[in-house]
């Protein structure tokens, strides 16, 4: 289904195909689901790395490492991974460092090719309640996790939407870090990278995630610009 999709943007939107296009998961991928997702076009995977996990304050995705070597196997060279942060004072979460040492200490043991981090800034509201300091108190913690990512060196994005933004900060302008690239969700099923509702200061995105419903079930599905 995606393949002829694909063939049909080649020849009436060049623009659009010239797009990466992405897969993203958050469970356990078979390598056969990455292979055929890789010969479809979906050449760039994203990986949850580390999820919120909040009755133990944080934890590496037990996927996380099978699922990499699984796309690894199915051909994909380019992989991200993404971090869901435990936040939220009704638990006793690791310091944002610690979370992310505790991802980095996998990346070093599994010798894992990783380009960049996303910090996925969105609302669990139905396990973990997260993002509940207050508007100020959330900018807060959000500058705290940004901080951490600086002092780590890794390279790394942010991924929210624009309702999440205004939600967890009150307003689409608040800014915590404009200058490294945003991947933004809105399930519009439109395959561009061109940002809507502006926010969180940025004027442009790299990355869309345009539907959370794939042909095999296991993937949200990306175009990238890069």
């Amino acid at each position: 289904m995606f393949c002829s999709l694909l063939l049909v943007l080649a020849a009436f939107a060049p623009s659009v195909y010239s797009l990466i296009h992405a897969v993203d998961s958050s469970t356990l991928v078979p390598q056969a689901t990455f292979k055929k997702a890789y010969d479809e076009g979906f050449t760039k995977a994203i990986i949850r790395g580390y999820y919120e996990a909040c009755g133990i304050g944080g934890a590496v995705d037990p996927n996380f490492v099978q699922s990499y070597k699984n796309a690894r196997a199915a051909g994909y060279t380019n992989i991200d991974t993404y971090w869901f942060p435990c936040t939220g004072s009704r638990h006793n979460c690791k310091s944002p460092a610690t979370q992310l040492a505790e991802l980095g200490k996998v990346f070093k043991a599994n010798n894992m090719k990783i380009g960049r981090i996303w910090v996925d800034i969105e609302r669990d509201p139905i396990y973990c309640h997260p993002w509940d300091y207050g508007y100020s108190g959330n900018l807060a913690h959000a500058k705290a996790i940004v901080q951490a990512l600086k002092a780590s060196g890794y390279v790394y994005g942010i991924y929210s939407s624009p309702g999440e933004w205004s939600s967890i900060f009150g307003s689409y302008s608040v800014v915590v870090d404009n200058s490294v690239p945003l991947w933004f969700a809105t399930y519009n099923n439109v395959q561009t990278v061109t940002l809507g509702t502006k926010f969180g200061g940025w004027t442009s995105a790299i990355g869309h995630q345009y539907t959370d419903k794939s042909a095999s079930g296991k993937f949200d599905l990306s175009v990238f610009s890069n």
